[in-house]
Formats: C-alpha cells, structure tokens, sequence
C-alpha cells in the first residue's frame, strides 16, 4: 500500500509528466512571463443582447480566483489580454405537448402546441495575446448545450409564461458561462 502511493506522488510530480499539483502558478503564463491580465470587453456577435457582460464577469471571476496572475482594468498594465467572442446565444424548444395535455381546455382549440423544454446553445471563443511579444499565445473555441424545462403552469398559459422562461434563459445562459470558461482556463493551462 505505501509503495502505491509513492508511486503516485513521484508519478504526479515527474517533471516530464503532463500531471501537476495544482498551486499558484501555471506553466503557460510562467512560461509566457504574464503575471498581469487585462481582459477585453467581451463581442457580441449573438442575437442575445447582454450575454457579452455574463461572459465577461465570468471570465474576469475565474481567472481572480485562481491567483496565478493578476487582473488589470487598463490595457497599458498588463503582459497578456484574453478576448473572447460569442458566435450565438439562443434556445429553441426541445419538447412540444399540446395545450389539452397541460389543463382542461375552456376556449380556443385544444390542439395547440406548447413547448414544454427548451434547448440553449452557446458558442465562444477565445484567443490569448501576449502584449509584449505581439505573439498570440493561444486560442480555442467551445459549444455548449443545455436544457430547461419549459413554464407552463395549469391555468395560466400565456400570462407569465414568456418573462419566466427568458428568466430561465438567462441562469442557463450564466451557467453555461461559467462551465465554459472553466474550460477555456484549463485548455489554456493544459499547454506546455
């Protein structure tokens, strides 16, 4: 049992090993000398307006945690800047029912169909400068997809339904910001 786990810890520390403990430092921006980040206002190339300040605080949140390097507010402060785009930022149903399955239809037709999920799918993405070099250090892209149920309460279909679904876009959309930026941070430190 001690042999295996000593195995493991000079298997983790191996200096040829892709596998690392994680601390305050990263081998990309050591290795690129970029202790301070100055992070682009994010472009929106979607037809979602504000997306771009959910990935932004995303990103500028994800980086501060880590405490590896240092985020700037001016551009003329820092060693490196990381932009990113969003293609899209869109949700489309993902289940119909009709409105007879939902509740007893008094009036209208009983064979209207209704949404009952919805799919969101985003896309962005990223590239990495060094602003000493002019060099671009690294980019990448992510497609993420995830679902929410559909608001379609008993007897009120139509009335709030519409702000309480666009409500769910938008923490879909936020949850989805981060996961991806959690991505792009590894992507980025997964480079030797």
């Amino acid at each position: 049992m001690r042999s295996s786990f000593i195995f493991i810890c000079v298997l983790l520390l191996s200096p040829g090993c892709g596998y690392t403990l994680r601390g305050n430092s990263r081998v990309f921006f050591d290795k690129n000398e970029i202790r301070t980040l100055y992070v682009a206002p994010v472009r929106n190339d979607s037809f979602k307006a504000g997306v771009e300040i959910t990935v932004y605080n995303a990103i500028r949140k994800r980086i501060a945690q880590g405490g590896y390097v240092r985020i700037v507010d001016q551009r003329s402060q820092a060693d490196g800047e990381i932009r990113a785009t969003i293609s899209s930022a869109s949700y489309t149903p993902a289940g119909i029912t009709t409105a007879d399955q939902l509740a007893p239809v008094q009036t209208g037709p009983s064979n209207v169909q209704i949404a009952s999920a919805y799919n969101v799918n985003m896309n962005i993405s990223f590239e990495m400068e060094s602003l000493k070099t002019k060099k671009l250090l690294w980019s990448d892209a992510f497609v993420r997809q995830k679902s929410f149920s559909a608001s379609t309460y008993l007897g009120s279909l139509g009335t709030t339904s519409a702000l309480i679904n666009e409500s769910d876009f938008e923490r879909t959309l936020g949850e989805l910001s981060s996961s991806i930026v959690i991505d792009a941070e590894e992507s980025m430190n997964s480079i030797f």
